[in-house]
């Protein structure tokens, strides 16, 4: 007969600073392989418009924590809970968010990328997160801040080209010998804050993406190591971004930078259990600790008239709370943000949602009564914007 698993189930719960949806796989990445989060969403559920309805620094991640203290308290009652993060700007108040420990790692950020995977950061802080599991954790909440602030992924530079390349002919000597010299970055773990223009090596936004890339492979690794660690403990795996980060989306590169956009609310959300299954319709970031209760009752995470909801239901709408716009908007079929002064000039924007996915075609101009609708509706407090 075979042999049944008398070990307890555990619940593991990923949550990253600067994760955005372009670089992942399972968000219709091209240029950069996640396979083991590809893995899990495979198998799992995905919301493609998981939607955080606040943009200020540190706020998603505090909420989360602050909003899920009961279903915490109920997982204690079952064995342990565990927190542990490497994010020095998140403040963890007395009573430790409810957890029956919380680790709270104090990395030394190096101003080079690391030799080895094994050196990085983030490598350390989920084999300190896979040696804090013992047999009576039910609960793993994993929080990393070094996709925003630290990036020192081993950095390799692909120069097999120099050694396989085909003889250039006399004639075209000249030719080859005048061609531009590979940009490289220099060798450092800070992560861009700029704003890209006309004047630019064309192919700095692109080294910038491959850094990127370099570190959310990174993530991947350790997700599939963590992932091996736990596999006989039947685990549910939730990896969530709590902000975005801008890869050249109009025109800006890094976290928290620019006027505010699509890419810094639209965030990466997935569940490896209950699948496989894609949500496509509109979703409040703030339905997290709703959804670990389902997970922890064995409720479906999305029922099927969830899946077959209307994305045309007017009365849907997700208002982001943001220190770089006035106002900022999000329904199923429009994207609507009312730039800051000091950041975009106070303009007023409108994108079409789904399609335009990097609010690539403002058409604001075009519909003014939309504009408008958005502009006079009412504020969540009761009042009207002006």
């Amino acid at each position: 007969m075979p042999k049944l698993s008398l070990r307890s189930p555990i619940t593991v719960v990923v949550t990253l600073e600067g994760l955005a949806t372009s670089p992942l796989g399972c968000y219709g990445c091209s240029w950069n392989q996640t396979p083991a989060i590809d893995t899990l969403a495979a198998t799992g559920v995905v919301w493609d418009r998981w939607t955080s309805p606040v943009d200020r620094p540190g706020s998603l991640i505090t909420r989360w924590l602050d909003d899920s203290r009961g279903w915490i308290a109920r997982q204690a009652d079952h064995g342990a809970t565990v927190f542990l993060t490497d994010d020095p700007k998140l403040t963890i108040p007395e009573d430790q968010f409810g957890f029956s420990q919380v680790i709270a790692l104090q990395p030394t950020l190096k101003r080079l990328p690391a030799e080895t995977v094994e050196a990085t950061v983030l490598a350390q802080a989920f084999a300190a997160s896979i040696h804090a599991i013992t047999s009576e954790t039910r609960l793993i909440w994993i929080h990393s801040g070094m996709l925003r602030d630290h990036w020192d992924a081993p950095v390799t530079h692909d120069d097999d080209d120099e050694e396989t390349q085909e003889p250039v002919e006399e004639e075209t000597q000249d030719h080859a010998n005048a061609a531009p010299e590979p940009f490289f970055l220099p060798p450092t773990t800070d992560p861009p804050a700029l704003k890209l223009s006309k004047n630019d090596d064309p192919d700095l936004l692109f080294t910038w993406m491959q850094r990127y890339a370099a570190q959310v492979r990174l993530l991947d690794e350790m997700i599939d190591l963590l992932g091996e660690s736990v596999r006989r403990r039947r685990p549910r795996i939730v990896l969530a971004g709590t902000s975005g980060f801008s890869l050249g989306e109009n025109g800006w590169l890094g976290h928290h930078v620019g006027p505010l956009r699509s890419q810094d609310v639209r965030l990466p959300m997935l569940v490896s259990c209950g699948g496989p299954l894609r949500v496509p319709s509109l979703q409040s970031a703030a339905a997290l600790p709703e959804l670990l209760e389902q997970l922890f009752h064995g409720q479906p995470l999305v029922t099927p008239a969830d899946w077959c909801r209307s994305d045309d239901a007017l009365a849907l709408s997700i208002q982001t709370d943001s220190d770089r716009a006035v106002k900022a908007v999000t329904t199923p079929n429009w994207f609507y943000v009312h730039d800051a002064d000091t950041v975009a000039g106070g303009k007023e924007r409108l994108f079409v949602k789904p399609d335009d996915v990097n609010d690539v075609n403002d058409i604001a101009r075009l519909r003014r009564e939309v504009l408008n609708q958005f502009a006079n509706a009412a504020d969540p407090d009761g009042t009207e914007s002006n």
